[in-house]
Protein backbone atom coordinates (compact mmCIF):
# COMPACT_ATOMS: atom_id res chain seq x y z
CA UNK A 1 0.00 0.00 0.00
CA UNK A 2 1.37 3.61 -1.04
CA UNK A 3 2.03 6.06 1.61
CA UNK A 4 1.99 10.11 1.18
CA UNK A 5 5.01 12.08 1.39
CA UNK A 6 4.54 13.45 4.84
CA UNK A 7 4.30 9.99 6.26
CA UNK A 8 7.49 8.87 4.65
CA UNK A 9 9.35 12.07 6.03
CA UNK A 10 8.10 11.59 9.59
CA UNK A 11 9.23 8.14 9.15
CA UNK A 12 13.07 9.06 7.44
CA UNK A 13 13.10 11.09 10.20
CA UNK A 14 12.45 8.55 12.89
CA UNK A 15 15.38 7.23 14.93
CA UNK A 16 16.59 3.70 14.97
CA UNK A 17 18.46 1.69 18.29
CA UNK A 18 18.66 -1.77 17.52
CA UNK A 19 14.73 -2.94 18.18
CA UNK A 20 13.43 0.09 18.41
CA UNK A 21 12.32 3.13 16.56
CA UNK A 22 12.34 6.35 18.33
CA UNK A 23 9.47 8.80 15.99
CA UNK A 24 10.87 12.57 15.46
CA UNK A 25 10.60 15.11 18.63
CA UNK A 26 7.52 17.41 18.94
CA UNK A 27 3.64 15.83 18.89
CA UNK A 28 2.66 14.51 15.04
CA UNK A 29 -0.77 16.04 13.99
CA UNK A 30 -3.46 13.19 15.03
CA UNK A 31 -4.34 11.93 11.31
CA UNK A 32 -0.37 11.77 10.59
CA UNK A 33 0.48 9.79 13.41
CA UNK A 34 -2.65 7.80 12.64
CA UNK A 35 -1.05 7.04 9.00
CA UNK A 36 2.57 6.50 10.28
CA UNK A 37 1.56 3.98 13.30
CA UNK A 38 -0.41 1.87 10.54
CA UNK A 39 2.68 1.66 8.84
CA UNK A 40 5.07 0.80 11.92
CA UNK A 41 2.38 -1.77 13.33
CA UNK A 42 2.10 -3.14 9.36
CA UNK A 43 5.55 -4.16 9.54
CA UNK A 44 5.63 -5.39 12.99
CA UNK A 45 6.07 -2.41 15.05
CA UNK A 46 4.06 -1.82 18.71
CA UNK A 47 3.94 1.19 20.71
CA UNK A 48 5.55 0.47 24.02
CA UNK A 49 4.47 3.31 26.42
CA UNK A 50 7.27 3.12 28.87
CA UNK A 51 9.91 3.16 25.86
CA UNK A 52 8.11 5.51 24.49
CA UNK A 53 9.33 3.99 21.56
CA UNK A 54 7.83 1.56 18.58
CA UNK A 55 9.18 -1.89 19.33
CA UNK A 56 10.17 -4.58 17.05
CA UNK A 57 11.08 -8.13 16.89
CA UNK A 58 13.87 -8.43 14.73
CA UNK A 59 15.86 -4.78 13.43
CA UNK A 60 13.37 -2.74 11.72
CA UNK A 61 16.22 -0.43 9.80
CA UNK A 62 16.42 -2.28 5.98
CA UNK A 63 12.50 -2.87 5.81
CA UNK A 64 12.24 0.87 6.77
CA UNK A 65 14.55 1.62 3.92
CA UNK A 66 12.44 -0.45 1.91
CA UNK A 67 9.52 1.53 2.73
CA UNK A 68 11.59 4.89 2.03
CA UNK A 69 12.78 4.10 -1.50
CA UNK A 70 9.63 2.76 -3.04
CA UNK A 71 6.94 5.07 -1.37
CA UNK A 72 5.25 1.40 0.25
CA UNK A 73 5.38 -0.82 2.47
CA UNK A 74 5.80 -4.09 1.49
CA UNK A 75 7.09 -7.75 3.59
CA UNK A 76 9.65 -8.19 0.49
CA UNK A 77 13.19 -7.26 1.41
CA UNK A 78 15.53 -6.36 -1.29
CA UNK A 79 18.95 -4.65 -1.92
CA UNK A 80 18.51 -1.68 -3.92
CA UNK A 81 22.12 -1.25 -5.08
CA UNK A 82 22.03 -2.72 -8.39
CA UNK A 83 18.39 -2.52 -10.78
CA UNK A 84 19.34 -2.25 -14.44
CA UNK A 85 18.49 0.87 -16.10
CA UNK A 86 15.58 0.45 -18.61
CA UNK A 87 16.44 0.76 -22.13
CA UNK A 88 14.70 3.74 -22.93
CA UNK A 89 15.67 5.26 -19.96
CA UNK A 90 18.90 5.19 -20.25
CA UNK A 91 19.16 6.64 -24.02
CA UNK A 92 17.05 9.35 -22.26
CA UNK A 93 19.51 10.01 -19.88
CA UNK A 94 22.16 9.88 -22.64
CA UNK A 95 20.17 12.32 -24.80
CA UNK A 96 20.11 14.92 -21.78
CA UNK A 97 23.84 15.03 -21.13
CA UNK A 98 24.41 16.35 -25.01
CA UNK A 99 27.57 14.08 -25.07
CA UNK A 100 29.68 16.39 -27.30
CA UNK A 101 32.55 14.17 -30.30
CA UNK A 102 36.37 13.87 -28.12
CA UNK A 103 34.10 14.65 -24.60
CA UNK A 104 36.05 11.74 -21.80
CA UNK A 105 32.30 10.03 -20.27
CA UNK A 106 31.88 7.63 -17.56
CA UNK A 107 28.98 5.36 -16.10
CA UNK A 108 30.38 4.75 -12.52
CA UNK A 109 27.74 2.46 -11.41
CA UNK A 110 28.23 0.41 -14.54
CA UNK A 111 25.58 -2.85 -13.56
CA UNK A 112 26.00 -4.25 -16.80
CA UNK A 113 26.36 -1.53 -19.24
CA UNK A 114 22.83 -0.24 -19.86
CA UNK A 115 23.78 2.92 -19.90
CA UNK A 116 27.41 2.83 -20.92
CA UNK A 117 26.17 1.11 -24.30
CA UNK A 118 24.79 4.26 -25.53
CA UNK A 119 28.12 6.16 -24.71
CA UNK A 120 31.13 5.54 -26.98
CA UNK A 121 34.61 5.21 -25.56
CA UNK A 122 32.88 4.70 -21.70
CA UNK A 123 34.80 3.80 -19.02
CA UNK A 124 33.33 1.99 -16.36
CA UNK A 125 33.41 1.34 -12.66
CA UNK A 126 31.20 -1.26 -10.96
CA UNK A 127 31.60 -2.90 -7.43
CA UNK A 128 30.08 -5.78 -7.74
CA UNK A 129 32.10 -9.12 -8.96
CA UNK A 130 30.16 -11.02 -11.08
CA UNK A 131 28.82 -7.06 -12.99
CA UNK A 132 32.00 -7.05 -13.57
CA UNK A 133 33.06 -10.27 -15.37
CA UNK A 134 30.07 -9.82 -17.24
CA UNK A 135 31.24 -6.09 -18.24
CA UNK A 136 34.89 -7.71 -19.08
CA UNK A 137 33.36 -10.25 -20.96
CA UNK A 138 31.17 -8.32 -23.47
CA UNK A 139 34.20 -5.90 -23.91
CA UNK A 140 33.64 -2.91 -21.87
CA UNK A 141 36.27 -0.52 -20.59
CA UNK A 142 36.81 -1.21 -16.37
CA UNK A 143 38.39 1.40 -14.83
CA UNK A 144 37.75 0.62 -11.14
CA UNK A 145 35.80 -0.64 -8.65
CA UNK A 146 34.66 1.81 -6.07
CA UNK A 147 33.75 5.10 -7.88
CA UNK A 148 33.67 6.88 -4.41
CA UNK A 149 37.38 6.22 -4.40
CA UNK A 150 38.01 7.75 -7.97
CA UNK A 151 39.65 11.11 -8.71
CA UNK A 152 39.91 10.89 -12.30
CA UNK A 153 37.91 13.48 -14.12
CA UNK A 154 35.70 13.35 -16.54
CA UNK A 155 33.54 15.73 -19.05
CA UNK A 156 30.67 13.56 -18.85
CA UNK A 157 29.02 11.17 -15.93
CA UNK A 158 25.67 9.60 -16.97
CA UNK A 159 24.45 7.55 -13.86
CA UNK A 160 22.23 4.76 -12.06
CA UNK A 161 23.71 4.93 -8.52
CA UNK A 162 22.93 3.01 -5.46
CA UNK A 163 19.86 3.81 -3.69
CA UNK A 164 20.42 2.92 -0.29
CA UNK A 165 21.04 4.13 2.84
CA UNK A 166 21.55 7.73 1.20
CA UNK A 167 24.09 6.43 -1.37
CA UNK A 168 23.12 8.13 -4.03
CA UNK A 169 23.64 11.62 -2.42
CA UNK A 170 27.28 10.62 -1.82
CA UNK A 171 27.41 9.20 -5.10
CA UNK A 172 26.50 12.16 -7.34
CA UNK A 173 27.74 14.85 -5.12
CA UNK A 174 31.36 13.06 -6.02
CA UNK A 175 30.14 13.04 -9.52
CA UNK A 176 29.38 16.78 -9.06
CA UNK A 177 33.38 17.27 -7.97
CA UNK A 178 34.45 15.05 -10.74
CA UNK A 179 33.09 16.13 -13.66
CA UNK A 180 34.11 18.76 -15.91
CA UNK A 181 30.74 19.83 -17.94
CA UNK A 182 27.93 17.99 -16.90
CA UNK A 183 26.49 15.18 -14.67
CA UNK A 184 23.19 13.39 -15.22
CA UNK A 185 22.09 10.75 -12.51
CA UNK A 186 19.07 8.69 -11.76
CA UNK A 187 18.25 9.23 -7.68
CA UNK A 188 15.90 8.25 -5.38
CA UNK A 189 12.55 10.16 -5.43
CA UNK A 190 12.74 11.13 -1.44
CA UNK A 191 15.56 13.59 -2.03
CA UNK A 192 12.61 15.69 -3.38
CA UNK A 193 10.91 16.13 -0.26
CA UNK A 194 13.09 14.46 3.06
CA UNK A 195 14.25 17.52 5.24
CA UNK A 196 17.23 15.60 6.89
CA UNK A 197 20.24 17.68 6.81
CA UNK A 198 21.94 15.77 4.27
CA UNK A 199 19.36 15.46 2.05
CA UNK A 200 18.49 19.37 2.62
CA UNK A 201 22.19 20.29 1.37
CA UNK A 202 22.26 18.46 -1.88
CA UNK A 203 18.74 20.32 -2.69
CA UNK A 204 20.87 23.46 -2.11
CA UNK A 205 23.94 22.23 -3.89
CA UNK A 206 22.03 21.56 -6.97
CA UNK A 207 20.39 24.77 -6.57
CA UNK A 208 23.03 26.96 -6.05
CA UNK A 209 24.64 25.27 -9.32
CA UNK A 210 21.58 26.05 -11.21
CA UNK A 211 20.89 22.33 -11.87
CA UNK A 212 17.35 20.54 -12.20
CA UNK A 213 15.43 17.88 -10.06
CA UNK A 214 12.74 15.98 -12.34
CA UNK A 215 10.85 13.34 -11.31
CA UNK A 216 10.29 10.23 -13.68
CA UNK A 217 6.81 8.52 -13.74
CA UNK A 218 5.68 6.22 -11.58
CA UNK A 219 7.22 2.53 -12.22
CA UNK A 220 9.88 3.64 -14.24
CA UNK A 221 11.58 0.73 -13.06
CA UNK A 222 9.24 -1.85 -13.00
CA UNK A 223 11.01 -3.77 -15.83
CA UNK A 224 14.02 -4.26 -13.49
CA UNK A 225 11.51 -5.46 -10.99
CA UNK A 226 10.81 -2.46 -8.60
CA UNK A 227 8.52 0.02 -7.73
CA UNK A 228 11.17 2.68 -6.34
CA UNK A 229 10.19 6.10 -7.11
CA UNK A 230 12.84 8.28 -9.06
CA UNK A 231 13.88 11.10 -10.40
CA UNK A 232 16.73 12.51 -12.66
CA UNK A 233 19.20 15.19 -11.33
CA UNK A 234 21.03 17.41 -14.16
CA UNK A 235 24.02 19.77 -13.09
CA UNK A 236 26.14 21.93 -15.59
CA UNK A 237 29.45 21.59 -13.61
CA UNK A 238 30.95 24.77 -14.90
CA UNK A 239 29.19 26.42 -12.79
CA UNK A 240 31.59 24.89 -9.78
Amino acid sequence: MKINDETTNVLANSRIEDLRLYLPPGQLDRKLYVDVNKVLEAIGGKWNRKEKAHLFETPPADILEEILLTGEYTNQRKEYDFFETPEALAKQLVDMAGIISGESVLEPSAGRGAIAKHMPGCDCIELEEKNRKYLYDEGFYLVGDDFLLCQQKYDVIVANPPFSKQKDIDHVTHMINLANRQVVSVMSASILFRDDKKTTAFRELVDSLGGEIKPLPDKSFSESGTNVRTCVVCVDTRRC
